[in-house]
């Protein structure tokens, strides 16, 4: 069985959104991490994100079929992951970088 269309499409939109809105979404992320007592790293970040992203799918199947994904939807689930993967990591590169800047530049 593979991801029902609207999953598919549900979780293209919040890629999208989060893509576009990444900035935020990536403080309020790294902020939440450092709370919890993990460092925001490029892995911990990209798990981080991955994690919602498979949980937003798997809580739409959960809750319109009352079951949980097969092992075929999964593995869609991560080749559509899979796709998206390179600019995530680039971005969330970018974000690491200019917070790394940001908090060694010298007092004015």
């Amino acid at each position: 069985m593979t991801l029902p269309d609207e999953a598919k499409r549900n979780l293209e939109e919040a890629i999208n959104d989060w893509l576009l809105r990444f900035d935020e979404l990536a403080e309020s992320e790294s902020e939440f991490l450092k709370r919890i007592g993990i460092e925001p790293t490029l892995e911990t970040l990209l798990s981080y994100t991955a994690g919602i992203l498979d949980s937003i799918v798997g809580g739409y199947i959960h809750a319109k079929y009352d079951r949980g994904m097969t092992e075929a939807e999964d593995t869609e689930l991560i080749e559509l992951l899979n796709v998206f993967l390179p600019e995530f990591k680039h971005k969330f590169k970018s974000f690491l970088h200019a917070q790394k800047t940001t908090t060694q530049s010298p007092p004015r």
